[in-house]
């Protein structure tokens, strides 16, 4: 049987709504624990997530933080859109601190269409 890469795409404020960003962190790391490949997408204000000191700030900050912290170690594929990370002010070395790596949406729309990998869209 194919498996299809999980791709769990956030763009919700954490300060907004955690739900989404800690949903997304759950199922990739359920994921990692069953040997499918999957992968946490930040984009727009979720890649406000790569500053811990805007995290600290967040309600639920300390369940956030671990969840992000403990992902990266639970070989958790997660990359931001650069273009959110520029326009926020969010720098390189806060993505790599949360294990990240800036990707294109271009990349993950490729392997969307070719059937490699599924979008699934959290906030």
């Amino acid at each position: 049987m194919k498996r299809m890469k999980l791709i769990f795409f956030v763009g919700v404020n954490p300060a907004t709504d955690t739900g989404p960003l800690a949903a997304a962190y759950r199922f990739a790391s359920a994921a990692a624990v069953a040997e499918v490949d999957a992968e946490v997408r930040l984009a727009g204000d979720a890649v406000f997530a790569a500053d811990p000191a805007f995290v600290a700030t967040v309600r639920g900050a300390a369940d956030l933080r671990s969840r992000i912290d403990s992902a990266h170690e639970g070989g958790v594929d997660v990359s931001v859109c650069p273009r959110s990370t520029e326009r926020r002010g969010i720098n390189d070395e806060q993505v790599a601190a949360i294990g990240a790596r800036a990707r294109p949406l271009s990349e993950i729309l490729v392997e969307v269409a070719e059937g490699r990998s599924v979008l699934v869209h959290l906030g």
